[in-house]
């Protein structure tokens, strides 16, 4: 227990506490969203669709957070953090709790794009404070601080969810769960957040038009954390949350509650490198990490074609929850080196959009393979797309290396200024 106390320490050293008290709310958010997990294609196949129409069920999500990704980072960028989490929190709540009550698959299918809604409210939030509070020296380790508190709840919610529809025998217990678990979230938001997020230079500081987000966004090392994060998304939605609970069920014979634990078993793995890869991507480089990890994936994917028995789905996604843990606190640290602090919630927007359309491509995309040419089709898919995002970032400069030779890469314009008057050689 002291030992795990002193690692916990270690972990949340130096981080602003507004952070640490934002990724325990995100990772119970998250909590209440992936109790759902097991049940979501099987409670969208109850309603008749194919395999392509349980990806649309989950796809639909990503639907909802692409329309609000960029809109929510600029209401970060004007308001504080209580009032978006709040209002993100809830959404969420009304979401799930319609989705329970859903009549038919188009309907459950908006409910779903009302959920993406209210989450992208919420992490994007998050995301910019983290953004906003965080030395970029320091980046590798709040965004594997937040991911990893992120990951906890993933990693319990499942089994729950699957335990509950088992024992309930109906499918839409666990969305009732997740409805009271985004209010009980919703109020630890308003009750721990601040008002405001914002330093007195980011404050006054004009916000940029958007043509100065689509230069940013242009830069290569921008351009591949966009291409990282979708391939992340795509392969956690596509793979891990459609793919693996329909081939156990359909080729394995496996319930909910053994889809529940393998799916649980591949978080608690993410959630158990998170730390580590966030440590890591601050010593050695954010590319330098990601690359060697995209070709251990590629394997990962690879292998879950080679049975649908429960063993091999177990330890198959234990390692790819390990490889997507140390793939995904890098493409946030390279966006977060690359902005400016005061439009920190506009870039973040950007930032989550590409990883929502991995969320929204990823499901339909390997759910059509799986119809066409089968669920082996589908993983060797998966792992090409491993490889081919690898090779994109062979030729892609490493973005810590500005944060070692300048400082913080991250440090706005407008602070910038302020340092300046405040040295008295401000014009």
């Amino acid at each position: 227990m002291q030992r795990l106390l002193r690692i916990v320490r270690a972990s949340v050293a130096g981080l602003d506490p507004r952070v640490v008290w934002l990724s325990a709310a995100s990772g119970v958010i998250m909590l209440g969203s992936s109790i759902v997990t097991p049940v979501l294609p099987l409670y969208a196949r109850d309603f008749g669709v194919s395999y392509a129409g349980a990806g649309l069920l989950i796809s639909a999500f990503a639907v909802g957070r692409l329309l609000f990704d960029y809109a929510g980072g600029l209401l970060a960028d004007r308001f504080g953090a209580r009032r978006l989490a709040t209002a993100g929190a809830l959404v969420v709540a009304l979401s799930a709790y319609l989705s329970a009550l859903a009549p038919d698959f188009r309907t459950l299918v908006g409910f779903r794009v009302l959920e993406g809604i209210g989450s992208a409210i919420y992490v994007t939030t998050a995301m910019a404070l983290l953004g906003r509070t965080v030395d970029a020296a320091r980046m590798g380790q709040a965004m594997g601080f937040y991911q990893s508190l992120i990951l906890l709840g993933v990693s319990f919610g499942p089994t729950i969810g699957g335990v509950v529809a088992e024992v309930t025998g109906d499918r839409r217990a666990p969305f009732l769960m997740m409805s009271a678990v985004g209010v009980g979230v919703a109020v630890l938001s308003f009750a721990v957040l601040p008002r405001s997020d914002r330093g007195p230079a980011t404050e006054r500081a004009p916000r940029p038009p958007l043509a100065s987000v689509v230069r940013l966004a242009r830069q290569p090392a921008f351009a591949f954390a966009l291409l990282l994060t979708f391939f992340v998304f795509a392969v956690r939605a596509g793979l891990r949350v459609n793919l693996i609970p329909l081939f156990g069920e359909e080729r394995g014979g496996l319930g909910e509650a053994a889809i529940g634990i393998v799916l649980s078993a591949s978080a608690f793995a993410n959630f158990a490198v998170l730390w580590h890869a966030g440590a890591l991507i601050d010593r050695l480089g954010r590319r330098a990490v990601a690359l060697p990890t995209l070709a251990a994936t590629a394997a990962v994917c690879a292998a879950h074609a080679w049975s649908p028995s429960f063993g091999n789905l177990l330890v198959q996604g234990a390692l790819l929850g390990a490889v997507l843990g140390y793939l995904a606190p890098a493409p946030a640290a390279m966006v977060a080196d690359l902005t400016p602090r005061e439009m920190m919630g506009a870039v973040m927007g950007v930032y989550r959009m590409g990883g929502d359309l991995g969320l929204l491509l990823g499901p339909i995309s390997l759910g059509a393979i799986a119809s066409a040419a089968g669920f082996e089709a589908a993983f060797l898919a998966a792992a090409a797309a491993a490889v081919l995002t690898l090779v994109a970032g062979l030729a892609v400069p490493e973005t810590l290396a500005s944060v070692a030779e300048h400082g913080s890469v991250a440090i706005g314009s407008a602070q910038l200024a302020q340092a300046e008057a405040d040295r008295g050689h401000a014009p």
